[in-house]
């Protein structure tokens, strides 16, 4: 049994709580955004979805630093650790759920998307939560004492699978783009794509990140990255939802009073049909 690197452990600490500061500080620069386009609105399961994405990761993140800062002794931090995990995990599945929404927004609402993103969604949430629940010891000799901000090497592939499918989620997008809205000149398309497409694209990088951190460094700085990820799930994701009306993006007449967490799960906003591209280019001129 190795004995942790305390340097190693305090910067482990010190990058959670800076990433737990940069979730407060985007939450009160945001807020006014939050505000404006989800209080107040209809609950359905894309508004739940927020939420949880949204307010989750603090509940996670203050978890996590408690149970580094706390000196356990005797104690049995288990079951602490493994509901600040569950926490983890469903903020997490709560903002991959966000993006899975605002790609079904994007395909007009196109039910086969849905099914297929979901079910894979899916499959990588039950692996990864079997290697979590009984990680797979790929380094014996390395093991750490009992209740240590540490993991385990196996928890790099559930970070994988991770980044694979945010990969999916990214070439998706491409995909859709390319294929339905080719020759559209629409502002609220070329929004929707390009910063969908970047901020998948960093969250894949942090989760990429991730896996190199577990799987390269000492097991001392195996979370590392734990706090960050989720924080960077929550304030992504939540910027996709917002970054329409901060940016001021003209949107469809029809539709200007219906909030950007409506707007994904409005049949019409993005309606496609047999022509492709043509809905997408000329919305902005035939909408009324």
């Amino acid at each position: 049994m190795s004995t942790p690197d305390t340097f190693g452990l305090q910067l482990v600490k010190y990058v959670n709580v800076a990433a737990l500061a940069i979730l407060i500080y985007d939450y009160f620069v945001t807020l006014h955004s939050e505000v404006q386009w989800a209080w107040g609105r209809k609950w359905g399961v894309v508004r739940i979805t927020f939420i949880v994405s949204r307010y989750v990761p603090f509940a996670g993140a203050f978890m996590t630093l408690y149970s580094a800062l706390k000196t356990w002794g005797t104690q049995d931090c288990m079951p602490f650790n493994d509901g600040t995990n569950g926490i983890h995990f469903l903020g997490i599945v709560a903002s991959e759920g966000l993006l899975i929404a605002r790609i079904y927004g994007f395909s007009g609402n196109n039910n086969t998307y849905l099914i297929v993103l979901l079910s894979l969604g899916s499959a990588v949430l039950v692996t990864a939560v079997v290697l979590s629940a009984a990680p797979i010891n790929l380094d014996i000799s390395s093991a750490s004492p009992p209740c240590v901000l540490e993991g385990h090497r196996s928890s790099a592939l559930a970070y994988g699978l991770l980044a694979f499918f945010e990969i999916v989620l990214m070439s998706t997008t491409a995909f859709l783009r390319y294929r339905h809205y080719l020759g559209s000149h629409s502002t609220l398309i070329r929004i929707i794509y390009r910063d969908g497409l970047f901020y998948i694209f960093c969250i894949m990088m942090i989760s990429t990140a991730n896996v190199l951190v577990i799987a390269v460094l000492p097991l001392t700085y195996s979370d590392l990255l734990d706090v960050p990820q989720v924080v960077a799930h929550s304030v992504l994701a939540s910027r996709i939802l917002f970054n329409l009306p901060v940016k001021n993006v003209p949107v469809f007449p029809t539709y200007q009073s219906t909030p950007s967490t409506e707007m994904l799960s409005c049949p019409h906003e993005l309606n496609m049909m047999s022509g492709g591209g043509k809905i997408a280019g000329g919305a902005d001129n035939n909408q009324v």
